[in-house]
């Protein structure tokens, strides 16, 4: 999701990184070039043309960052998600189960207004994994402050889009049910043989 929304906002990036060159130049060459008749500070110009160009590549790489660093990594205790801006961890014990679904069966494309829908067009028919959980590690608000795109519609649970959905799946069933088999272990007496 990150990636998406990094080719997003990556056109936007480069169109203020280009008005500011242009402010930029048009600046420069008003200063060498400039007719004695045309009356005006250059500066007005060169200032506003710094400051695009700075912002634009400033949210570029923002949004570069922001989409290189996300990642799901299954250990055999729990779950982390990596956001760009803080791990969420969960533990098996709240995996209810999982299940790989289209994203548009998830997030329905006619419910989808606005930014939400420019960031989800192109993924409709993507194959996600949705992870049906007993409750949030952290408060509901702050998962869709920090990840709003990754958070089930209703009920708890997260929706994750990666490369490789299948290896996902698999790798938390597995996690999932030797964190079972532990745990039955020590639930379970120990029997002493005579």
């Amino acid at each position: 999701m990150y990636r998406r929304y990094h080719e997003l906002h990556r056109g936007v990036s480069w169109l203020l990184i280009a008005l500011g060159i242009a402010l930029v130049v048009t600046a420069v060459l008003m200063y060498l070039i400039r007719p004695r008749g045309l009356g005006g500070d250059p500066a007005w110009l060169l200032w506003p043309g710094v400051v695009f160009v700075t912002f634009g590549l400033a949210r570029y790489m923002l949004t570069w960052a922001i989409s290189r660093v996300a990642y799901v990594q299954c250990t055999p205790r729990n779950v982390k998600i990596q956001t760009p801006f803080m791990p969420v961890v969960f533990s098996y014990s709240r995996v209810i189960g999982t299940r790989p679904t289209n994203l548009s069966d998830v997030f329905s494309p006619k419910k989808q207004k606005g930014a939400r829908r420019a960031m989800l067009e192109d993924l409709w028919g993507e194959t996600v994994v949705v992870v049906d959980l007993k409750g949030y590690p952290v408060s509901r608000q702050l998962l869709r402050l920090i990840m709003p795109y990754l958070l089930t519609p209703s009920g708890a649970g997260f929706v994750l889009l990666v490369k490789d959905w299948m290896a996902l799946n698999r790798q938390i069933a597995v996690y999932q049910e030797r964190w079972r088999e532990r745990t039955s272990k020590r639930a379970s007496p120990v029997q002493q043989r005579y």
